[in-house]
């Protein structure tokens, strides 16, 4: 894992090698999601019964993006 500069890009950029990519991937699917996962189920039942707040409902909706962005990352074909 090493900082890249890319030219054209205004920031740094992280690489990984392919073992790091798979080692990342397994964490992802395997601890990360399911925590994330557990804490959107939560705020999902409290908004489906609407009891849900405004923050109830921010922090469901930003666990749902969560989960998009890690299936995402999971779902890449490298």
């Amino acid at each position: 894992m090493k900082w890249i500069y890319e030219p054209g890009e205004p920031l740094q950029m992280l690489a990984l090698s392919q073992s790091e990519v798979n080692m990342l991937r397994d964490i992802l699917a395997n601890q990360a999601r399911s925590n994330i996962n557990r804490k959107y189920a939560k705020y999902s039942d409290l908004h489906e019964s609407g009891e849900a707040t405004d923050r109830q409902c921010d922090l469901m909706n930003k666990y749902e993006d969560q989960l998009k962005f890690i299936d995402s990352i999971i779902d890449l074909d490298i």
